[in-house]
């Protein structure tokens, strides 16, 4: 019965972190077609050396619709691994690029913290990229599950 409890509580659990995931990706991405998403993208790459130099090629607004698209395909390959774990496979790497990302801007950005109060006082740009810790976990799992 112990084991039974576990394969369902497992199956479950996975069905629920790739669906998840993979609207979680789609909603992001989405949500990057607005113009206030991408003047807060604006903000967070300004403040880091890593992305601070392709505001000089591109416009925010190109750049952050880059962004969402790559989101929006990375969660619906994702969601393809059971008609196709290969495409899941580059959806969980796509994602995995994504939130790399997205924590090179958390630690190289000074913008994260709450000004005067520092560490743990996340800012809102930090309240919107810890979440990148836990679902690089998710798109490693994705990633590695599709292979």
């Amino acid at each position: 019965m112990k084991n039974l409890f576990k394969k369902t509580l497992l199956a479950i659990s996975q069905f629920l972190l790739r669906y998840g995931l993979g609207i979680v990706l789609i909603w992001l991405g989405l949500m990057k077609f607005r113009n206030a998403e991408a003047l807060h993208i604006e903000q967070a790459m300004a403040q880091t050396f890593l992305f601070k130099w392709l505001l000089k090629y591109v416009t925010i607004y190109a750049f952050a619709q880059i962004i969402a698209w790559i989101q929006i395909l990375a969660g619906l390959l994702i969601m393809l691994n059971p008609v196709s774990r290969k495409s899941a496979a580059w959806g969980g790497a796509l994602a995995v690029l994504i939130f790399v990302a997205g924590i090179l801007i958390f630690i190289t950005s000074g913008i994260v913290w709450q000004t005067g109060y520092g560490f743990p006082e996340l800012s809102r740009t930090g309240h919107a990229l810890i979440k990148d810790f836990i679902l690089l976990g998710a798109a490693t799992w994705c990633w590695s599950d599709s292979l």
